[in-house]
């Protein structure tokens, strides 16, 4: 009962959390749930499309991993694109995108998962680093209904097919096929067993 109570009293902020992000320049599906403000940010000429029924967890009180990290959504150079699909769930994650990153449509992305296009510097000639997170970038592709583990890093130029899982605390640097797992830091890639699959 008192669950239901404070999950009531907060319903009143959703409201206001999708006009944040709207106010960031993300198009917003007004389904769209968001359990806490997560962090958006859409350079001007971007592109941050979030689909119908995609649900944002960013409130401990919404998943009991989260803890260390509110979601963070950045779309961080114009003509970068991140287009989030229908039904998508996410708790405390972080996604960058300064070229494209687009997620299937039922994929579940777990607490404290980074996903991100770019290695946002290269090394220059004085032995120094330059900001360079274009120039360094390569699109990330997620299809529909993955699972992504909690703290796993998908980094830039991947590919994951349909119905791929990826394993918590995976560090995934090549592509993933459709209903394939991804365990291990580097992950290996093998397929799935029998119960992970959609049937």
């Amino acid at each position: 009962m008192l669950r239901k109570i404070l999950s009531l009293s907060l319903a009143w902020q959703y409201p206001l959390y999708l006009t944040y992000a709207r106010m960031r320049r993300a198009t917003v599906h007004p389904s769209v749930v968001m359990n806490g403000r997560p962090l958006v940010r859409c350079v001007r000429g971007g592109t941050l499309e979030i689909g119908a029924g995609v649900k944002i967890n960013t409130r401990v009180s919404s998943n009991p991993v989260i803890g260390r990290t509110r979601t963070s959504l950045m779309v961080m150079a114009p003509d970068a694109r991140m287009v989030i699909g229908a039904h998508v769930g996410m708790s405390g994650v972080c996604i960058c995108a300064a070229n494209a990153v687009e997620i299937g449509e039922r994929t579940i992305i777990g607490a404290d998962a980074l996903i991100t296009d770019t290695d946002f510097h290269s090394p220059l000639p004085d032995g120094g680093w330059s900001n360079d997170a274009v120039g360094t970038s390569a699109p990330v592709k997620i299809g529909k209904g993955c699972f992504i583990g909690a703290r796993a890093i998908i980094l830039k130029g991947v590919t994951i097919g349909d119905g791929a899982v990826v394993a918590a605390g995976a560090l995934v640097t090549r592509d993933v096929p459709a209903e394939h797992l991804a365990i291990g830091n580097p992950a290996m890639v093998k397929p799935l067993d029998e119960r992970w699959k959609h049937r």
